[in-house]
């Protein structure tokens, strides 16, 4: 028995495998799109400043830094503004599905990670009627429109891909633009 039986056996069983996950992906239940506007105001606020934990770690560390040098100031107080690295901040958002915030459709979490150059890293949970949809992404601290990638979700939104705009919005309120693929029809 030669060597190339084998091999056309392995070719012969993966044609047939291939052929067989063709046919399952075309009858399987196929995947919509869904976009969807809400308007979300805030409703609770928590900013977590770890300057405490900078200078212990400024103070125990193997490169010898002196902590007035880099962020620590006279009397122990932080040189120039906020957030630094390391600093967290939590929100909570009401959501609605019109500008005028009558109807509402949720609530919204953000829990923002700070890193260097005032930059955050941002997961947020969209709580819907139809399911709990996570997404996130990097956020500029003072920017006033940033875009989120979708990661997810529960129910409606199991398997969810796609992205959340943000843009401002009248009164104090935050527009976010979900886009979503992946979802089962």
């Amino acid at each position: 028995m030669s060597r190339t039986m084998p091999i056309r056996c392995l070719v012969g069983v993966i044609a047939v495998l291939v052929l067989a996950f063709a046919v399952t992906a075309a009858s399987g239940a196929t995947q919509a799109s869904q976009r969807l506007t809400v308007y979300a105001v805030p409703t609770t606020v928590q900013f977590m400043n770890h300057a405490d934990d900078r200078l212990r770690g400024m103070s125990t560390n193997p490169f010898k830094l002196k902590s007035d040098a880099v962020i620590i100031g006279a009397h122990g107080k932080e040189k120039g503004y906020g957030p630094f690295p390391g600093d967290d901040i939590l929100y909570g958002f009401k959501l609605f599905s019109d500008a005028k915030r009558i109807k509402p459709v949720g609530t919204a979490m953000f829990t923002c990670y700070f890193q260097f150059v005032k930059r955050a890293t941002c997961d947020s949970y969209f709580d819907l009627a139809s399911g709990l949809l996570l997404a996130s992404g990097q956020v500029p601290f003072d920017a006033s429109s940033f875009a989120l990638g979708v990661t997810g979700g529960t129910r409606a939104y199991f398997g969810a891909l796609g992205q959340v705009n943000s843009a401002p919005a009248a009164g104090n309120a935050q527009r976010f633009n979900l886009r979503m693929t992946g979802l089962q029809k």
